[in-house]
């Protein structure tokens, strides 16, 4: 890098992030993991939580939940 650095060195020295939702995949540039109570958690955007984070115990379903009528 030299003393005045060009644009292209600029956008050399920023690390690459995926604009995904780790944890989802839904499409959210802003996510972040914040630290709450010890637990490390995923925010779309540092407020609203990731509904499949698993620190909150969220695990898909094996299989279809039978409807009772």
């Amino acid at each position: 890098m030299s003393l005045r650095p060009s644009c292209w060195d600029l956008l050399d020295a920023a690390p690459a992030r995926s604009p995904r939702c780790p944890g989802c995949g839904a499409y959210a540039p802003a996510w972040v993991r914040v630290d709450i109570d010890g637990l490390s958690v995923v925010t779309h955007d540092g407020d609203l939580i990731c509904p499949r984070d698993h620190s909150f115990g969220y695990s898909p379903a094996p299989a279809p939940l039978a409807v009772v009528a």
